[in-house]
């Protein structure tokens, strides 16, 4: 699967679209909206602005290339079957949240959100699959992580397995989904949009937001310093996963 990046995804076209994007802006966060104050905004405020990781991640050629029907399909294709196998993994991250959850209703959450995680490779990744007219389990069959999405997936279940609750549930950069492109002229792309950047999703997103909210008020100083800087860490490693995408990252031995 994996293979040379398209000469088109940096094209001078490509490059002055990702410029003018990075130009704006990013929009106001669906989070500070929601929780003004609290500290899951101190979070997002730490990595927004102009020259924070969360633009960087808004002006990825391969997120800004979704939103104007640019990007090529084959490393959409790469990107689809990458998530199936990275979900696999976050799956047993998330059961692991769950144990160690200090609450009957996050237990409950977080079991929920572990049961969707892998039926999302059951539906979402199967529908986009067969616009290539192969299927997810012919996909991931040959295919191995990528050295980025294996990176991301082993820090995720090592934070989650050696911290406390506090601590590997700020890793997950879910959040990162509220700033995804609202539309695009490609009607694979744009299927792609409303799975993840929807109302729903977006009703998890918050759901998580509130409960790390409940539990930084319970913690000190220092504690909350270790969530920021695994939050950003996350925020990191989703980028490297969306340019392993673009460029179809190969191992190179």
């Amino acid at each position: 699967m994996a293979g040379k990046a398209p000469t088109t995804a940096h094209s001078p076209g490509r490059t002055a679209a990702a410029a003018a994007a990075a130009a704006v802006p990013p929009p106001a966060s669906t989070i500070e909206d929601a929780v003004p104050g609290s500290f899951c905004a101190e979070l997002w405020r730490s990595v927004a602005g102009p020259t924070g990781l969360f633009s960087s991640i808004l002006t990825h050629p391969f997120l800004t290339g979704l939103a104007d029907g640019t990007l090529d399909e084959a490393s959409f294709r790469y990107y689809i079957v990458q998530d199936a196998l990275y979900l696999r993994e976050y799956g047993r991250a998330l059961a692991l949240v769950a144990a160690k959850a200090p609450r009957p209703e996050w237990v409950a959450f977080f079991c929920q959100c572990t049961g969707e995680a892998y039926a999302v490779e059951g539906s979402f990744h199967r529908e986009f699959l067969a616009y290539f007219n192969t299927n997810t389990e012919a996909e991931t069959a040959v295919a191995e992580r990528s050295p980025n999405s294996l990176i991301y997936t082993s820090w995720l279940l090592a934070s989650v397995h050696e911290r406390a609750f506090y601590e590997g549930k700020s890793g997950g950069c879910v959040a990162v989904f509220c700033g995804l492109p609202r539309g695009s002229p490609h009607k694979l792309y744009q299927q792609w949009i409303q799975k993840y950047g929807g109302a729903e999703f977006e009703g998890i997103v918050l759901q998580v937001v509130r409960m790390v909210n409940e539990v930084a008020a319970e913690l000190g100083a220092a504690q909350k310093e270790r969530m920021k800087a695994l939050f950003r860490q996350g925020c990191r490693l989703e980028y490297l996963f969306w340019d392993a995408a673009l460029n179809r990252q190969a191992w190179p031995v």
